[in-house]
């Protein structure tokens, strides 16, 4: 006899909840599509007008001239960001500045600026204030020296040796950046006119190194300070030109610094002196243990590679195109040894920009040859 236990068992079924009947479907609304969608899109249409409006308000003036000199005037302590501004307005190729180029009034306004500046002493010991103010005469230099017009030079000329305080050294290879732009702007013949200007950045190439105050806490790299003002001038004697000018670059050719005497063999291959011949060949060179030597890190090591090589070639073609009767032997066999050297091997140092400097120094020996 069967047990009820025994009855057939019934599914296991989950116990469901309550379920109420469903509302009927219904088409969305006008105002729920308003509330779903518009209404968030308008609220970010909003936002983003907002900080378009707060972004208009932060830069506007930021091409006014006029306004960018107001606020330098005031010497705040953020106006060298006005002064940035106005530097790179005045070096940029747009036309519209051209008339702003050749502007006595605000080169007079703006050296003034400079001077009044010049008259209150550093503070010292590394102060705030102080960096915001070398800054500002860094920047002003490059903007006076993008001038057309060369009133700036004989203030340019006297900051390029002044220094009462070791922060002011980057004004003076700013001062003389600003007199290298200025001869390119006004040509260099204007410039060698006035003895003054020559003879300061004659003085400027031969500052010499404090080794106590010039080495780097670190001793990563060789860079000086005053090495560096050293090679700033040869680049500016070089562009300036000039009989002075290319019996000091003769000699600088032999400075123990690598960028100074790099430096004064480009100035030397625009006046078409074959005297260059020795340290451009040094230039030209794969495997150049001098070339970096001013840097710290990998990458800046890399990027002065290829720059002193890139002046190299430059300087080889100027030198030629200069004087079409130099020895043009040494200079297309230091070329085309560029050209076909592996610049992956490790030794060389270089890892970015191998097929642009094999490239140039290819294109430069092949049209020596081709003139030969």
């Amino acid at each position: 006899m069967s047990s009820p236990d025994a009855a057939d068992p019934k599914p296991v079924e989950a116990k469901r909840p309550y379920e109420p009947h469903l509302p009927p479907v219904e088409a969305p609304t006008g105002a729920f599509i308003m509330q779903l969608f518009l209404i968030p899109v308008a609220i970010v249409s909003i936002v983003v007008l907002l900080w378009l409006s707060f972004s208009w308000l932060a830069q506007a003036g930021r091409d006014d001239p006029k306004k960018l000199v107001d606020e330098l005037c005031r010497g705040t302590d953020v106006s060298w960001q006005s002064a940035y501004t106005l530097a790179e307005l005045l070096r940029s190729p747009d036309p519209r500045y051209d008339e702003l180029r050749r502007d006595d009034k605000l080169v007079s306004e703006l050296v003034s600026l400079v001077e009044a500046d010049l008259k209150q002493p550093l503070k010292g010991g590394g102060d705030k204030g102080d960096r915001a103010r070398i800054e500002r005469r860094m920047f002003l230099c490059r903007a006076l020296g993008a001038f057309t017009i060369p009133d700036a030079a004989p203030l340019l000329a006297k900051l390029a040796n002044e220094e009462h305080d070791p922060m002011e050294v980057e004004v003076r290879l700013a001062a003389l950046e600003g007199l290298a732009t200025l001869a390119r702007n006004v040509g260099p013949a204007v410039l060698r006119k006035d003895e003054k200007v020559v003879q300061a950045v004659l003085e400027a190439s031969r500052s010499t190194d404090d080794t106590a105050t010039s080495r780097p806490a670190d001793k990563e790299s060789e860079y000086r300070p005053r090495s560096e003002v050293r090679a700033v001038a040869a680049f500016t004697l070089g562009v300036i030109g000039g009989e002075e000018a290319k019996r000091r670059l003769t000699i600088m050719l032999s400075d123990g610094y690598a960028a100074a005497r790099y430096n004064a063999a480009t100035g030397l291959c625009r006046q078409g002196d074959e005297t260059a011949l020795r340290v451009l060949k040094e230039m030209l060179s794969p495997v150049n243990p001098h070339a970096d030597k001013d840097e710290r890190y990998a990458a800046d090591k890399d990027r002065k590679r290829v720059a002193v090589l890139v002046a190299g070639i430059q300087g080889a073609v100027t030198l030629t195109e200069q004087n079409p009767q130099a020895d043009k032997a040494p200079i297309i066999a230091a070329l085309k040894k560029l050209a076909e050297a592996p610049l992956d091997d490790p030794t060389t140092g270089i890892k970015s920009d191998r097929s642009k400097v094999k490239n140039l120094a290819a294109e430069a020996y092949r049209r020596m040859e081709a003139k030969k």
